[in-house]
């Protein structure tokens, strides 16, 4: 079967991010994960492990304190499943 999907493309703006790490916690298992580097600021910030995981929702966007999460939907692309 063969289904459209959007594009997803995740940003983490290592600037903002004090590394919380809600978005991790709140999204699907894999999509982020904890960077082994330090930030300017000196966190380990999240960075995306798997975009083909991510559904789109936003959530981790919306919820983020710092707006450090950046969601963007492409074109769609066809998908088989």
């Amino acid at each position: 079967m063969i289904r459209e999907k959007d594009k997803i493309e995740i940003y983490i703006d290592e600037g903002l991010c004090k590394g919380c790490d809600i978005c991790i916690e709140l999204c699907r298992p894999g999509v982020f994960v904890k960077s082994e580097k330090l930030n300017s600021r000196g966190y380990y910030v999240p960075v995306p492990a798997s975009m083909n995981k991510c559904t789109g929702c936003m959530i981790c966007e919306l919820i983020c304190p710092e707006l450090a999460v950046i969601i963007k939907k492409n074109e769609l692309v066809k998908e088989v499943v």
